[in-house]
């Protein structure tokens, strides 16, 4: 009886924890007895002022990268770097509500460098931030 008694629990918790997963999948939330939607069920706005500074440490080139946060719902930002301009690519993610990141560039690395940020939910991805340069 005891096994017994024991499953019942562990079933009535698998289905609480399954529950309280599709609840937060589709974006929903409890309160009161009242069941509310997502704050917001869109796509974060876009990071803005983005600003680059090149700095080193000892051979290794690095840039340091600031933004701000303008939105309230995401759960991240991407880290974009361009050798050209024109062709970013993914070099860097960083967690809600974060407004930094360091890239480490590479060693006796030379040339300019463009970044841009874009925020990102479970809703889509921001339009990109501003763009920023170094050259080292």
């Amino acid at each position: 009886m005891q096994l017994l008694h024991s499953f019942a629990i562990w079933i009535s918790l698998m289905l609480a924890k399954r529950f309280l997963q599709t609840v937060l999948i589709v974006g929903m939330t409890w309160s009161g007895g009242i069941m509310f939607g997502a704050e917001d069920k869109i796509a974060p706005d876009n990071p803005g002022d983005l600003n680059a500074k090149s700095k080193y440490k000892g051979a290794v080139s690095m840039v340091d990268l600031t933004w701000l946060d303008q939105s309230g719902n995401e759960l991240g930002f991407e880290i974009l770097r361009s050798d050209n301009a024109e062709e970013f690519r993914l070099v860097g993610m960083v967690g809600a509500n974060t407004t930094r990141f360091t890239d480490e560039v590479g060693k006796y690395i030379t040339g300019a460098f463009t970044y841009k940020v874009r925020a990102f939910n479970q809703f889509g991805k921001s339009s990109d931030s501003n763009v920023a340069s170094v050259w080292f």
